[in-house]
């Protein structure tokens, strides 16, 4: 009975389609594994689709849906994208092919994120600013994208932005092995870079209140990271299920649970992206300058917002990939390439105030050497200082400015002797390390 029904949908076909047509679906049924074939004739009898040319049940997305569900319900996951291979090749789909983008756009975002890292060790060592642990996680930082960058360039080589239906079984069970690897090195990389921002915080802000928000931040993040290293990789047993389960009939539930995982944890990094671009702003609006100046720190530590946007993008890329049916190929390389890209972007905003700071540097002495003469280098007057309080105290020789680390430097007619002298803000402590000086990121041009 089922040998007539065979031939009765063959005969269908050739009513319907012209010869070349018929031959290419008569081919998909002769050659495609017995569960596509039985999906095929069994949704192709089905009322909503009989009458319908070759190019509408092509790009009829009830009938991908439909034949889609019995696919996954009869047939392995080899078996579906053997019969998707050829289908695609009867509908004349043109394969898709990501790898020069993804490449190039990888080794590009690294490359920026490498200069950036190293214009703020110029900048420490140009200005001879002090080392602190920030510093030190931002090192961490790029010593974990480096290995992300050549295992991604490996993941792309063996067929990443590639459908999967056109790789091999080793090609993918590989793939998925190094996707492993890359998420590991993504979660600690990821905690690495938002830490070393938040101790930067800790640095050059010295309010109470709000070194202690810092650390609860701080605190979040680590916890965060923690918290989907271990329900990723310790509740999924055995492991070897993230590189062989594609393979079973239950891969997209292996993968569906996954992104379950990841989708909130993408969710919840995108909230500490935006609070953390909002921590700083609480303490630069109140600073003691013009309107201009202001907003002109503010933008510097604003560019935080770069990495709160991929991060949104990242999260609907994330959104798509749960939301499809096919959670294997396109939609999940991009989440990968995203994920990568944010990590750059992090370092590359980790950096920036460094480089500004290295930059108004250089700025200054283009200007000196343009003033030329000592007179014109000091016709106005400028301190750079922390956001400690500088006081003036009137004496019987004229005023004098105390400030810290003896920077004043004024130009007067007459000799007079300056003393420096530091009056500790009421809101700081002993153990803030402000030696950042944040006065001289804005200093007056």
């Amino acid at each position: 009975m089922a040998a007539v029904k065979h031939i009765f949908i063959l005969g269908a076909l050739c009513l319907l389609y012209n010869a070349a047509a018929a031959q290419s679906l008569a081919s998909v049924l002769t050659d495609a594994p017995k569960c596509a074939t039985d999906c095929l004739i069994n949704v192709m009898s089905g009322q909503d689709f009989v009458g319908k040319d070759q190019k509408q049940i092509c790009k009829d997305k009830d009938f991908a849906n439909a034949i889609g569900d019995c696919l996954t319900a009869k047939c392995t996951m080899r078996q579906t994208m053997d019969f998707i291979k050829m289908s695609a090749a009867v509908c004349g789909m043109a394969p898709t092919n990501n790898q020069d983008e993804y490449r190039a756009m990888s080794i590009t975002m690294v490359a920026f994120a490498v200069i950036f890292f190293a214009l703020r060790i110029t900048a420490k060592v140009v200005l001879s600013l002090p080392w602190g642990l920030d510093d030190t996680l931002t090192v961490v930082s790029v010593v974990f994208l480096i290995p992300f960058l050549i295992i991604l360039q490996i993941m792309i080589t063996l067929g990443l932005g590639l459908d999967m239906w056109y790789l091999s079984d080793y090609q993918i069970t590989t793939t998925f092995k190094f996707f492993i690897v890359i998420e590991i090195l993504y979660v600690f990389a990821l905690v690495t870079v938002k830490a070393s921002i938040l101790f930067f915080f800790l640095r050059i802000f010295p309010d109470n209140k709000f070194r202690v928000v810092v650390k609860c931040t701080l605190i979040f993040n680590f916890l965060l990271g923690i918290a989907f290293f271990i329900l990723v990789f310790f509740q999924t047993k055995p492991l070897s299920i993230f590189w062989e389960g594609w393979q079973k009939k239950q891969a997209h539930l292996v993968m569906t649970g996954i992104n379950n995982i990841t989708l909130p944890h993408a969710g919840l990094n995108l909230f500490l992206d935006i609070w953390m671009l909002i921590l700083p702003l609480t303490q630069l609006w109140e600073l003691g300058l013009k309107l201009r100046k202001k907003l002109g720190v503010i933008g510097m530590f604003s560019v935080g917002i770069f990495l709160t946007a991929v991060a949104a993008v990242r999260v609907h890329e994330l959104v798509v990939f749960a939301r499809s049916q096919d959670l294997t190929v396109i939609n999940a390389q991009k989440a990968i390439v995203w994920s990568f890209i944010e990590l750059t972007v992090g370092v590359m905003v980790a950096c920036m105030p460094h480089i500004r700071h290295l930059v108004r540097h250089y700025m200054s002495r283009i200007k000196e050497k343009r003033e030329g003469e000592m007179g014109q280098r000091n016709s106005r007057v400028f301190v750079d200082r922390s956001l400690r309080t500088i006081t003036v105290d009137p004496t019987p020789t004229g005023p004098q400015l105390h400030d810290e680390g003896g920077l004043l430097k004024g130009n007067s007619r007459t000799p007079t002797t300056t003393t420096t002298q530091v009056t500790t803000d009421s809101r700081s402590n002993g153990s803030c390390e402000c030696d950042l000086q944040l006065g001289s990121m804005w200093k007056q041009e």
